[in-house]
């Protein structure tokens, strides 16, 4: 045991599991399959420490609600069985959401180090960035730019394009802002620098509006304003100056996007289908919302049939096969739910569900226990709200929780803000024992 703590603590098997976790980042949008191969390898890397800790590792309430994880898509398992024979699973697929955890492992090698945490981003980032040169023709790119029609970029669809290029763009306010608070880089380093990052903010804006995902839009306007509120809520007191700056900053944003021909055609094409909605309208049109709206009314009564526990993940794709909704052709086509709440709640209920927010729950509180200096726990505590609303939100419109890109993203973000609780939960147990 004491040689397996020491292979563990060695400080080049720790830049080892870094090098894999900052690869994963890197190469995951791309070729995923290279990206797994870190994952494994990190992941393999990682099973001493349930050796080490375990008189520790199961008071973590991370891994609490992952046992409980797992349990609940057993009994959801066992619930289709006993309900849907026909279509249940041989064997249960633990993997669906524990997956989710998997930034647990990555925070721990990244040892509450601000410095692996830029590194982490910075990964990711670029991956997306090679994703995109590697992936286009910049002619026919200019041609639709200028036709206003929709851009993607082959890595999976516009919606993961423009998921994507809203996390970079958020990353890279980050940067923005810690690099102005930055006292390492001396003036014209650091202008050098605000100057880059600053272009990277104007790319990743520009990608958003041209992939033209109304989710994402709207995420990233969920996310100012969950910074703007909660900034008041941490302070206990209203800065009226910095509250009419967001005010102003947020409404001229509105203002410019919305005067934006893109982003008029995206919101008024779907404003029918949004009005017969409001008027219970029995046929709702099978467009980008529609095809949404159906699917949730199917799902509404699978999940009232089975609120607790559900009945495992093969009901999410029968929803849908059994919709008097959808045609033929439209079945044949889609197999999820766009939303991975409503698709929790199908195959793991309410139980699924509120575990899953449990795991959130914790990780923005994990900010608080943590041995950060004050100004920086508000700042991470800040930015792990927003980044969290803008995750919810665009979950809420497409499965990305549910999908390799997605469960990459998710993992990256999160691990970036739950290392510095698990740093010093590691060693405030481990002296205590």
């Amino acid at each position: 045991m004491i040689i397996l703590k020491n292979i563990l603590e060695n400080r080049y098997y720790s830049y080892f599991m870094l090098f894999c976790i900052f690869c994963y980042a890197f190469f995951n949008i791309k070729y995923s399959r290279v990206g797994d191969i870190f994952l494994a390898l990190f992941l393999i890397g990682s099973l001493p420490i349930f050796a080490i800790h375990k008189d520790i590792i199961f008071k973590n309430p991370i891994i609490i609600i992952l046992i409980m994880i797992l349990i609940a898509q057993v009994l959801s398992w066992i619930n289709s069985h006993i309900y849907i024979p026909e279509i249940a699973d041989k064997t249960p697929k633990l993997d669906r959401l524990a997956k989710l955890f998997v930034f647990f492992f990555i925070a721990y090698w990244l040892k509450a180090n601000i410095k692996n945490t830029i590194l982490l981003w910075l990964f990711f980032i670029f991956g997306f960035l090679f994703a995109i040169a590697t992936n286009i023709n910049f002619m026919s790119i200019i041609e639709l730019v200028l036709n206003q029609q929709r851009i993607g970029f082959l890595i999976k669809n516009s919606q993961f394009d423009s998921m994507l290029a809203g996390t970079s763009l958020l990353m890279s306010l980050s940067f923005f802002y810690l690099t102005i608070k930055s006292s390492i880089f001396g003036k014209k380093s650091k202008a050098a620098l605000l100057f880059a990052i600053l272009l990277l903010i104007i790319f990743f804006t520009y990608i958003v509006l041209i992939t033209q995902s109304r989710q994402v839009w709207l995420g990233l306007i969920s996310a100012y304003i969950a910074y703007a509120i909660s900034h008041i809520w941490i302070n206990k007191k209203i800065n009226f100056k910095v509250l009419i700056i967001n005010f102003l900053s947020i409404s001229t944003l509105l203002i410019v996007l919305g005067n934006t021909e893109i982003m008029q055609y995206r919101i008024m094409s779907e404003q029918d289908v949004v009005e017969s909605i409001f008027i219970e309208k029995k046929d709702i049109e099978m467009s980008s919302v529609g095809i949404r709206i159906n699917s949730w009314l199917d799902a509404k009564d699978w999940i009232l049939k089975h609120p607790i526990i559900g009945l495992d993940s093969e009901a999410i794709s029968e929803v849908i096969q059994q919709s008097k909704r959808f045609s033929k052709e439209l079945k044949k086509e889609y197999g999820h739910l766009h939303n991975f709440f409503i698709e929790t709640l199908v195959a793991y209920g309410f139980i699924g569900l509120l575990l899953i927010f449990a795991m959130y729950y914790f990780i923005i509180l994990s900010i608080k226990d943590s041995d950060l200096s004050d100004n920086n726990k508000q700042y991470y505590l800040l930015t792990s709200i927003s980044f969290l609303t803008y995750w919810l939100i665009i979950n809420n419109f497409e499965t990305f929780n549910s999908r390799i890109i997605g469960v990459s993203t998710h993992n990256i973000i999160f691990a970036s803000f739950y290392t510095f609780h698990i740093t010093k939960f590691f060693k405030k147990n481990s002296i205590n024992n």
